[in-house]
């Protein structure tokens, strides 16, 4: 029984103090957090959600990116530093609801009438441009101990997202501020290589949207039974604030060489509704020509993204 556990023990690639010298050293094959540079690629499925009664979703498959670069803060206490790039683009589907704009008579306007919207009905459309690009830095502490290390981390991150619609690109930002609360644990496998699992609990501090109804235009709209032909002009831009969301990711990394892994990974947003805020809508009636404030908010949203992809540290 000695001979054939001695045996064993020589045949693993790290010796148990050959282990503990690559932990101290931040050489790569190690549980503490690799230093260096990382690029990957790969894909993932997306949808937006709006819930409630008349629900829509904006969905697609997309191409992802990633960078991440790796620093000691300390190396002797296991202090380190993350820079984190991120993008996410692709075309996607809407299916929602349309609203129609009619008028109603109103004695307290110039051209008698208040400008609002009619009944919603089901639309669709496809090949809309979407994409966000995020950005990290975080401040992260190896815990280590024998077969596996726990590394929890935190920082700030900006999340910049981008819809089209209608065949206008760009035509709804959102920028969010959020506080990354982290950690990732490694262990070996077989091949003696680290594999882990992180997760992150992300706060958001505040957030800032902005749709561009500017860049709509207007249009004709025809009589009714009830109401004259009316022009639409245009409608000012309109920006929104929001304050109360989280976030949740999740991921597998799993080593395939000493540089190449595969990462599987997902990312649930959760983001509460906003405040009223008003736009300028320009109608004519009559060849009168009012303007008039309408309300709109951001609504309760959620977001799911789950995708994959392959890693190259250098």
């Amino acid at each position: 029984m000695t001979l054939t556990a001695s045996q064993a023990f020589a045949q693993t690639p790290y010796s148990t103090s050959s282990a503990s010298r690559s932990i101290a050293t931040g050489d790569g094959g190690e549980l503490a957090t690799p230093t260096g540079n990382e690029l990957s690629a790969g894909v993932s499925s997306y949808t937006y959600n709006e819930p409630g009664t008349n629900s829509i979703s904006i969905h697609g498959p997309k191409f992802v990116a990633e960078y991440t670069g790796t620093f000691w803060i300390s190396k002797g206490s296991h202090w380190f530093g993350q820079a984190q790039a991120r993008g996410l683009v692709g075309n996607t589907a809407y299916d929602g609801w349309c609203y129609p704009f009619v008028i109603t008579p109103d004695s307290a306007s110039p051209n008698g009438y208040a400008l609002g919207v009619g009944d919603s009905s089901p639309c669709s459309e496809s090949g809309d441009r979407d994409w966000y690009l995020e950005g990290r830095g975080l401040i992260g502490k190896d815990l280590i101990a024998h077969g596996w290390a726990l590394s929890p981390y935190s920082g700030m991150g900006l999340r910049h997202l981008s819809n089209g619609i209608g065949g206008v690109p760009n035509y709804r930002t959102e920028n969010y501020l959020y506080l990354p609360l982290g950690a990732t644990m490694r262990m070996f496998v077989a091949s003696n290589r680290p594999l882990s699992f992180t997760l992150e609990y992300d706060r958001l501090l505040h957030g800032w949207n902005t749709t561009r109804d500017s860049r709509l235009g207007g249009g004709d709209v025809p009589a009714t039974p009830t109401t004259p032909a009316f022009t639409v002009d245009g409608f000012t831009d309109i920006s929104f604030s929001q304050s109360s969301g989280w976030a949740l990711r999740a991921s597998a990394k799993v080593p395939v060489t000493r540089r190449w892994s595969v990462e599987p990974y997902y990312v649930y947003w959760n983001v509460k509704a906003s405040p009223v805020n008003y736009e300028t809508a320009t109608f004519t009636v009559n060849n009168i020509t009012v303007q008039q404030q309408l309300g709109a908010y951001e609504p309760d949203n959620n977001t799911s993204e789950f995708g994959v992809r392959l890693g190259f540290r250098f």
